[in-house]
């Protein structure tokens, strides 16, 4: 939900409702403010430091915590610092989308999110100041201008004068999407997920709103109850709470008898495998056969090639859920970009499977390619999909986020995938089926639901029902994630050390970033590359990071660092979560140490070799062998603000369509080649 708007219609809220605008992302962004606005908010940082006088945070975390709580009025910081507007808010709209001249990774678009969120879940400043349309006539964004002045004008009078930020959130989104021909949409939102008000808050505020917007625009906008995945490290109460799922369902199940909840979506990076989630699919499948037949099971699968098979595990899923004589429920998958080879034995019956059961493709094709899933456009599976009488349609991923609509993606489709009329013709008889019955549905839930209100308020009763739901769950101690990791900070706490600053780190991928299924096979000449890199580096000036699998040519490093007697220093980032099986070969005495990354997956690592690496200081990356997780780490290097040089076995698929990709960031090299020369060469500093 927070991903429809464009940056300039999340200024213009900021703008309308005066909100909060922290002193972090002034510094951050390196805003430029007038003395006056400055001695204000360090009179009010001085206040607030008093209040962490205690904090158990130091250093560049305080400063951090500080100054997240340091606010201007958002609209005092634009107009009454005109000279500097400009500049101010091309920095703001940067900050507000995804990067447009090369390719992010899921690192770029959660610290985006966070952003976003302080347009999208703005709080309004106490302290006002008068808007006016002459302050608003001197701005020079032609855009904002027009969205701001209509936003003052809803405010004098009419049906939307009393709008918070959130019901105006969801009118211009409503309004810009009638501009783009859109007359429904489905919108994923986690505050659905939220127990107690989070979630029958925003459920008043849509009752009260919904029929306005629909009745000026004719937009109408539905939402899905968005379950994460995994938790979402940025946002603390998620990764602190090991009941989130548990707490998921019964909201979810409490919120669904609102008409405007039409089903629920499994959302988030996928780097886990979806048969975790069988439990919590069993539940929401057994929902639906006792309470809510139309309700929407949607999950996001095969994104990206980490877990191709999770397309039709997430089919399986939903099978193996079933009642007996209950017939599927109505489902859809988010991308299906990734599965089994269409062409092959197993593809095709996946797509033989996906018709008999009514499943639903979405497509997204600038979110697959601006978030390093696809490279290579002629890989992208639509056109095989729509041969093959598999049902299927467009959408956007959140369009305000990359900065295009829906007219751009038909474009992409059928410029890029050579689409044609009929193709669209059977994606848009496909949309018709979803609308018709969504309209019948929702005619049929208002009536159930109005009698279920029996005269008490929407916040009375989702309370009540939420309660109820919760204690006839109490009992069930079912574990709703299906895992078998061990803790890893309590399992290695022997291990645990912070990466050496005064030495470069050599990153080394090769058996840590590989898809379930794949394993790197160490050559001899690959065994001969990594000597001959280690007679030629000195350990007084550099040191090794590896992933957490100690195999492949990760392993190597070690096992010939220890032959050759030249005592490097080796790390490993790992996930907060192992196996018993990794845990042991990261015991291995030759380790010199570990690092845990916040994230609980194996595949979201290359997240932590970003913040402890790549955005902090100057590397080398030999990438030798993965799919997805390497190619995620390769961008991520590239993107990071230290200089990484990056060399990449061209051998390798995956990797040499990220080389094409980053022609002229990287080095390609094959095993055959002396490219220990070249590295040594390109970096003097580690020999």
């Amino acid at each position: 939900m927070n991903a429809n708007l464009s940056a300039d219609a999340l200024i213009a809220l900021g703008l309308s409702h005066q909100i909060k605008y922290p002193l972090y992302y002034i510094k951050k962004l390196k805003l430029i403010i007038t003395p006056e606005q400055s001695a204000t908010l360090m009179k009010q940082r001085e206040q607030v430091e008093k209040q962490f006088v205690d904090c158990e945070l130091t250093g560049k975390k305080l400063t951090r915590k500080i100054d997240d709580n340091v606010f201007i009025n958002f609209a005092d910081l634009i107009f009454n610092n005109l000279d500097n507007a400009e500049h101010n808010l091309h920095k703001i709209r940067i900050s507000l989308s995804i990067l447009k001249d090369g390719q992010a990774v899921f690192t770029n678009l959660e610290k985006l999110y966070l952003y976003r969120y302080v347009f999208a879940k703005g709080i309004p400043h106490e302290e006002k100041i008068k808007l006016t349309y002459e302050m608003v006539e001197s701005l020079k964004s032609r855009s904002i201008k027009r969205i701001l002045k209509q936003m003052l004008k809803d405010k004098e009078e009419g049906p939307f004068k009393n709008n918070n930020l959130r019901q105006d959130k969801l009118l211009w989104i409503a309004r810009e999407y009638k501009k783009q021909g859109i007359y429904y949409t489905e919108i994923a939102n986690t505050d659905l997920c939220k127990p107690g008000l989070p979630a029958i808050e925003f459920l008043e505020e849509v009752h009260e709103i919904m029929p306005k917007i629909e009745e000026e625009t004719g937009v109408k906008i539905r939402f899905l109850a968005a379950i994460r995945r995994i938790p979402l490290t940025i946002i603390k109460p998620y990764e602190e709470n090991n009941d989130y799922l548990r707490e998921s369902l019964n909201t979810i199940k409490a919120v669904a008898k609102s008409p405007y909840v039409v089903g629920s979506d499994f959302i988030g990076e996928e780097i886990n495998d979806i048969s975790e989630l069988q439990p919590v699919i069993k539940e929401l499948v057994e929902y639906v056969s006792e309470k809510d037949k139309d309700f929407v099971i949607r999950i996001h699968a095969g994104e990206n090639d980490s877990f191709s098979s999770n397309v039709a595990q997430s089919i399986k899923c939903i099978q193996n859920s079933l009642k007996e004589g209950q017939k599927m429920p109505s489902f859809r998958l988010g991308h299906g970009l990734y599965t089994e080879d269409l062409n092959s034995k197993e593809g095709k019956n996946l797509m033989k499977i996906m018709k008999k059961t009514g499943a639903v493709l979405e497509f997204q094709i600038t979110s697959n390619i601006r978030l390093n899933n696809l490279s290579n456009v002629a890989d992208h599976p639509l056109k095989t999909y729509l041969e093959n009488g598999v049902k299927c349609v467009q959408g956007t991923d959140g369009c305000g986020f990359y900065g295009v609509d829906t007219i751009d993606e038909q474009l992409a489709l059928q410029n890029l995938l050579g689409l044609d009329d009929s193709d669209f013709e059977k994606m848009r008889k496909v949309e018709n089926e979803i609308m018709e019955k969504s309209e019948k549905t929702f005619k049929k839930k208002s009536k159930a639901f109005e009698k279920f209100l029996e005269g008490r308020t929407i916040r009375e009763a989702l309370l009540n029902e939420e309660e109820k739901i919760s204690l006839q769950s109490a009992e069930n101690k079912i574990m709703l994630r299906i895992t078998n990791s061990l803790d890893t900070r309590t399992e290695l706490k022997n291990k645990i050390k912070k990466l050496p600053e005064n030495k470069v780190p050599i990153i080394i991928a090769g058996g840590s970033f590989n898809a379930r299924g794949r394993e790197t096979e160490l050559t001899n000449a690959g065994r001969e590359l990594i000597r001959n890199l280690l007679q030629k580096v000195d350990s007084n000036k550099a040191y090794f990071v590896v992933g957490h699998k100690m195999k492949g040519y990760e392993k190597a490093v070690l096992d010939i660092s220890k032959e050759l007697n030249k005592n490097f220093e080796v790390d490993a980032i790992v996930p907060k979560l192992v196996t018993a099986e990794v845990k042991k070969d990261l015991e291995n005495d030759e380790l010199s140490g570990i690092c845990i990354s916040p994230e609980s997956e194996d595949f979201g690592i290359y997240k932590s070799f970003n913040y402890e690496i790549f955005e902090r200081r100057n590397s080398v990356v030999i990438a030798f062998d993965g799919n997805s997780p390497v190619s995620n780490l390769v961008q991520e290097a590239k993107n990071g603000k230290g200089k990484s040089k990056i060399y990449i076995n061209e051998k390798i698929p995956t990797l040499k369509e990220k080389a094409n990709s980053l022609d002229g960031y990287v080095v390609p090299f094959n095993l055959s080649e002396n490219i220990v020369e070249k590295i040594i060469e390109d970096n003097p500093e580690i020999a």
